[in-house]
This record gives structure tokens, C-alpha cells and sequence, in this order.
């Protein structure tokens, strides 16, 4: 049972003028077991009803709420930031242990040894984001989805990152599970400002269903799936190049004078 139902309990229970010591009375158990539920933010579903019937609250009602209540986006400490962008590799680690992709997949891939890890593990444990335990095993800490500044130091990386992953998808044609668009249209600007809310509203929706899925299945059975995307005003003379051809009267003119100098 995912952590927001409780969440939500709890604020019903406060609604109500209640006490996790009136509820454990009107359930019949001891105190510290309903503390038990709500810490550990589980329960069985015959449990779950009983709460729900004596705060009088459906449980559709608490369940469709909790599908409403969306993973807040955390922005990393400019240090950290600042950090993983002076070592691309301690990054990339970071991207890929979130995943989450096995490290020993990870040392395979890469061909990285023990003390590679051990040193790379402590590097991200030092900044907050990791854990080393016996063994080398890397667990990562900052779990939370992540946004990154606009104008931050890791701009770079991502841009590299994305412009990789572009050119995968345009070279592989889309294939079954993916594909390369783009669009340029003339528009009034604010269809464009209109337009950039769907897309606001295309990423909440992608979220969502992604945390549905996790909910719902094992790490082996899902597949990483990743949008990149850019929607804004386009001058098409500032991002496009044309050279005079060969033997214009423009490279002559520029091959004569140089020939005279």
C-alpha cells in the first residue's frame, strides 16, 4: 500500500478530532499497533476497510486521492551538482544505479574494478546520495525524481545525454517501441504557451502512469522508457549553416585576395 493512503488517513484522522489511541479503541487493539500501520504504511486490506468505515470515509475516495497525489521533484544541492559535474563519470554512476541497473552489470559494462567502485561509491556517499556497505555494494539514498537547474552546472552532461540518446532513436528508425518526430508550424504565441501546457500536462501523465507500474511489478519486469523534447520560439537562420559552393565568385573572390596578400 503506497505511502500517500496513510498520508491521507492520517489527515482524515485529524479532521475527525482523533487520536491514534481512539482509533485503536474502536478497533479493539492495542495503541502501538495502529502506530504500526501508519509508520510502516501497510496493512491488510480487511484492516484497511475496518479504518475507513470507523473514520467514515470510503475507501474508493482515499484510494483515488492518493492516484492524484503526484512524486514532488527535488533539486540537488548546487554543490552536488557542481560536484558531479566535475566527474561525469560519478553522473553517469548516479543515472545508472537509480535505474536501477545491477552493479555488477555495471563493473561488466564498464570494465570497472573494486576500488573503482569503492572510490566512486564514496564519492557519491560523501555528497548525500549514496551508501557504501561491506562488499562495495553501492545503495543510493536520493530517491526522489530529480530536476535539474536550467542554468546549472550539470546543463552540459545532460545535453550530451540527450543528444546520444537522439541520435539512437533517429538511427534505429523508431523501431517497435520508439519513435523520432519533429514539428515546425507558424502559430500565434500564445497557442504556443497553450501548447507548452499540454506538454506540461503529457509529463504528469507519464509520471503517473510510471508510478502505477511500479506499484504494481517487479524491477525485472519494467523497461526505462525516456521523452526528450524541445518546444519554443525557433530562428531558423541562428541553428542552420550554408556554405557558397565550390567555385562560386564568392570562394574565388576569397581564394584571389588571399593570393594577392
Amino acid at each position: 500500500m503506497r505511502g500517500d493512503t496513510f498520508k491521507i488517513l492520517q489527515g482524515v484522522l485529524k479532521a475527525r478530532g482523533m487520536t491514534y489511541a481512539d482509533l485503536a479503541l474502536r478497533m479493539e487493539v492495542s495503541e502501538p499497533t495502529v502506530k504500526r500501520i501508519f509508520a510502516g504504511h501497510d496493512c491488510k486490506l480487511s484492516r484497511l476497510l475496518e479504518i475507513c468505515d470507523i473514520l467514515e470515509v470510503p475507501l474508493a475516495d482515499v484510494l483515488h486521492r492518493a492516484e492524484r497525489t503526484s512524486e514532488e521533484t527535488s533539486l540537488l544541492p548546487v554543490a552536488t551538482e557542481a560536484r558531479l559535474a566535475a566527474d561525469p563519470s560519478l553522473f553517469f554512476l548516479f543515472i545508472l544505479l537509480r535505474e536501477p541497473i545491477p552493479q555488477q552489470d555495471i563493473e561488466d559494462r564498464f570494465q570497472l574494478t573494486p576500488e573503482d567502485m569503492f572510490r566512486l561509491g564514496r564519492a557519491l556517499e560523501a555528497l548525500g546520495l549514496a551508501e557504501v556497505h561491506p562488499g562495495n555494494r553501492i545503495r543510493i539514498t536520493w530517491t526522489a525524481p530529480v530536476r535539474f537547474r536550467p542554468d546549472g552546472p550539470l546543463i552540459p552532461l545532460l545535453k550530451e545525454i540527450n543528444t546520444r540518446f537522439l541520435g539512437q532513436v533517429i538511427e534505429a528508425r523508431g523501431g517497435n517501441q520508439g519513435a523520432f518526430f519533429t514539428v515546425s508550424r507558424r502559430m500565434l504565441p500564445d497557442t504556443g504557451a497553450f501548447i507548452l501546457r499540454e506538454i506540461e500536462s503529457l509529463k504528469e501523465t507519464i509520471a503517473e502512469l510510471a508510478r502505477q507500474d511500479q506499484m504494481v511489478s517487479h524491477d525485472d519486469d519494467l523497461t526505462t522508457f525516456k521523452l526528450t523534447g524541445a518546444f519554443a520560439p525557433v530562428s531558423f537562420p541562428d541553428i542552420l549553416t550554408i556554405a557558397p559552393p565550390v567555385g562560386s565568385s564568392r570562394s574565388q573572390s576569397g581564394e584571389t585576395s588571399t593570393k594577392t596578400r
